[in-house]
């Protein structure tokens, strides 16, 4: 049991060896070459010059043939190199012959190559497969938001598609695209923490009330924050009530304080909210919305982000759907068993 690993060691550091001589042979060959005709030069200078003058000529003789074969060894050994760079960069094996003091070094490299690159493409798999079900468990988490009362029904779906347009519009990358449409998918997703009585209350609450739903944008923060992959989400969820003039909730944050993301969201928030029914509102026309969300551009929201939404609707790239009025069904009392 013992022999196994002991000649996989040796067979492993073979390569290693092969090379080690390789080297030494070509500096011995140089060295020599280089010696011998250094000791030459000196013997002719001693012989043909003055005894001063030959002193001088010894040690440049020296440093000269010294200095020539640190060149030729150098420019050998660079040339292996590049070769061995090129080679290893191209990915695969090459078909033609490999220089010959890299010969074993290839084969193991490109196999240590391919075996990294293979445990890489795993992982990536693995982790693409995480975020789908993280992303799916997001969504379920906004039905669940949207589903406790009957007028919030698939809005976290209309707020994220919004949301997710009005940041391609404004030219965002793919990933900041993606990220700012999961913050608005989950933007409300505090309100769980609030009571029933309050989110499916119809008539208007009253100041203690609106005090305690405010509440729900830290809620939500505080349900992403320790998720490190959901972090960069906050400030969609945390800050997406507040509003350029300072007098949004939770913090009063002027202007550029706000996040890009928690502008769009606020954005489409407010325009799902007053395109679509509400027990204190009916439903507005997407155009005269518009016109409410210009007029309060620079004051209550980001005059930019409003400009990208109304150039998506009026040009029909974003589609807004008439969402009829939500049914609602009274319960019927339970029957009595008998007895």
């Amino acid at each position: 049991m013992q022999k196994v690993p002991a000649r996989a060691a040796r067979q492993s550091s073979a390569p290693g060896m092969r090379i080690r001589w390789r080297v030494f042979a070509r500096f011995l060959s140089v060295f020599a070459g280089a010696t011998s005709v250094t000791v030459l030069a000196m013997l002719l200078a001693q012989r043909t010059l003055r005894p001063v003058t030959a002193g001088w000529a010894v040690v440049l003789i020296e440093f000269a043939g010294s200095a020539g074969a640190a060149l030729l060894l150098t420019l050998w050994l660079e040339k292996r190199i590049q070769r061995l760079v090129q080679v290893m960069a191209a990915g695969e094996v090459p078909a033609g012959p490999v220089d010959e003091l890299f010969t074993d070094l290839v084969p193991a490299w490109q196999q240590a190559l391919k075996a990294l690159t293979d445990k890489a493409n795993e992982k990536t798999d693995d982790a693409r497969g995480h975020y789908e079900t993280l992303k799916d468990l997001m969504r379920m988490f906004a039905k669940a938001v949207d589903e406790r009362t009957a007028y919030l029904r698939g809005h976290s779906e209309r707020v994220a598609a919004y949301a997710a347009a009005i940041a391609w519009k404004l030219g965002l990358d793919e990933r900041q695209v993606e990220r700012i449409r999961l913050a608005a998918l989950l933007h409300d997703i505090g309100c769980l923490g609030i009571e029933d009585y309050l989110v499916m209350k119809t008539t208007p609450l009253t100041p203690e009330e609106f005090e305690i739903v405010k509440a729900h944008t830290v809620k939500g923060a505080a349900i992403l924050r320790p998720i490190t992959m959901l972090q960069d989400l906050v400030p969609g969820v945390e800050l997406h009530h507040e509003s350029l003039d300072g007098m949004g909730y939770p913090y009063g944050l002027h202007g550029e304080q706000i996040p890009l993301m928690a502008r769009i969201v606020s954005v489409a928030d407010s325009f799902d909210a007053m395109t679509t029914p509400r027990p204190y509102q009916a439903a507005m026309n997407a155009d005269y919305v518009l016109d409410i969300l210009t007029r309060l551009a620079g004051t209550r929201y980001d005059p930019i982000v409003v400009i990208a939404l109304s150039e998506l609707v009026r040009t029909g790239a974003l589609e807004v759907k008439n969402v009829r009025s939500p049914v609602s069904f009274r319960m019927r009392k339970p029957v009595p068993e008998l007895v």
